[in-house]
């Protein structure tokens, strides 16, 4: 009877930069102790053949690379507060399968991990909206259709927190060459900053008319398969 409750039960590696967050999320999670079966990384080398079908992770966590030692897992965003750029780099530059607030009530919660279960992204509507939003009220938000491939990639880098000589190295261009290519791309799309190319960055990976903002609150995103 033992072993078919192991089967049936969820493995969820909890790896997030505070402890407190790490035992608040297991003692959530512990409510329904015959569906989830949970490890705090702290605790993952006592843990024998201990195999995470699904890692919640933060921002200071997520670089850790646990897909190396864990690859058929799904990485899941613990949002502690992140502002909307950060999100919109999380996502560019990692394969996440969902992005949950600290402040989701616990049936919302568990909603969203069956459904990240089922193949589907996660991202609650209130958080989806105000990304979309930031790419709506962005000055010609949809001027990035003109933009060039190359330009499309600056774009993406700049997003992801490069700097101007790291994207040369990246590409195998001058600095020079990244500058006069961010000057273009400024003028096209009628920014002054590059923290105002952000928004712009998502739409290249989930097209705005795909990304769903009238769904109700409670339901997950369908993923766009660049994602």
């Amino acid at each position: 009877m033992e072993s078919h409750l192991e089967e049936k039960r969820t493995n969820i590696l909890i790896n997030l930069s505070s402890l407190l967050l790490c035992q608040a999320m297991q003692e959530l999670l512990s409510r329904e102790p015959d569906t989830y079966h949970t490890v705090v990384a702290v605790d993952i080398d006592t843990v024998e053949q201990f195999e995470p079908d699904k890692i919640l992770v933060d921002a200071n966590t997520l670089p850790l690379n646990h897909l190396s030692r864990w690859p058929d897992a799904k990485l899941i965003l613990i949002d502690t507060g992140l502002s909307e750029e950060d999100i919109i780099a999380i996502l560019i530059n990692h394969k996440l399968c969902g992005v949950i607030s600290t402040e989701t009530e616990f049936q919302l919660f568990r909603k969203a991990l069956n459904a990240i279960e089922t193949g589907q992204v996660w991202i609650e509507n209130s958080k989806l909206k105000a990304l979309i939003h930031s790419q709506i009220q962005h000055p010609k938000a949809l001027a990035h259709e003109t933009l060039s491939k190359k330009e499309r990639e600056i774009v993406l880098l700049v997003a992801g927190g490069l700097k101007n000589k790291e994207i040369a190295e990246k590409l195998g261009i001058s600095e020079q060459t990244v500058k006069a290519h961010l000057s273009r791309i400024f003028r096209k799309v009628n920014v002054t900053c590059r923290s105002q190319l952000v928004p712009l960055a998502l739409a290249f990976k989930v097209p705005l008319s795909q990304q769903l903002p009238s769904l109700p609150f409670s339901e997950p995103v369908r993923p766009h398969n660049s994602i």
